[in-house]
């Protein structure tokens, strides 16, 4: 074999060992850019999830808050009835106003409890205000039935059968309020925890890979180095 024979299979033997690197490099490359996208999915998938928890917890904590502020103003709604009823049509104006924010509590509550419970929280709390403000709605019911306010002493009467009656209510409502802030940031830190956790096994993953891509790149760099030698 002449020495012209030997020189170009030397060169064509250096041309399989670069292409076999770049190959090596290419698939290291690969592998890299499918991981790195795959966690980014993940991470992606939790984050719009996170975003939708968040989202309904802040719905049903403002949806709690508006309950309460509701039952503030029905009660307010029933001094003025009392207060300012005298005549037909301001006492069917109050009467009317007392029954609508009677009604938005019912229905405020009502969504607050279907959203607790899609989102996999305790309804008692829920629970327990509603069955408060069903049995309050009777006995409001009740004394508006009986309700003569033909005298300031009547109406006086009136206040005095259920004086106190909203206290129990009020606190329960100051109860499911207080209890729902607390489950929204504690299913909000335990969102925000895991997409932390994730990003943090992302990033060592791709630590990982990288320096396997490095060594497996190095090593074929040593083997057609060693390759070449012999020729």
């Amino acid at each position: 074999m002449s020495a012209t024979e030997t020189r170009f299979r030397d060169r064509q033997a250096a041309r399989r060992q670069l292409v076999k690197l770049a190959g090596t490099l290419v698939l290291v490359l690969v592998v890299i850019n499918v991981i790195a996208l795959y966690g980014l999915d993940r991470i992606r998938r939790e984050a719009e999830a996170y975003a939708k928890v968040t989202e309904r917890l802040i719905e049903t904590t403002d949806l709690a808050r508006e309950a309460q502020v509701a039952f503030k103003t029905q009660v307010q709604e029933w001094k003025n009835v009392l207060l300012r009823g005298h005549d037909p049509k301001d006492l069917l104006r109050y009467r009317d106003a007392f029954h609508g924010q009677e009604g938005m509590v019912e229905q405020r509550l009502g969504q607050v409890r279907e959203r607790a419970a899609g989102l996999g929280m305790a309804t008692d709390a829920v629970d327990n205000v509603l069955a408060l403000h069903a049995d309050l709605k009777v006995r409001y019911g009740a004394a508006l039935d009986a309700l003569d306010l033909g005298t300031p002493e009547a109406a006086w009467a009136t206040d005095r059968s259920v004086r106190g009656m909203d206290r129990p209510l009020t606190e329960a409502f100051d109860t499911l309020v207080a209890q729902v802030r607390e489950l929204a940031a504690a299913r909000r830190q335990a969102v925000e925890a895991k997409v932390e956790a994730m990003t943090a096994l992302q990033r060592n993953v791709l630590i990982g890979v990288h320096a396997a891509g490095i060594a497996l790149v190095l090593l074929s760099l040593v083997l057609a180095l060693r390759a070449l030698r012999r020729r």
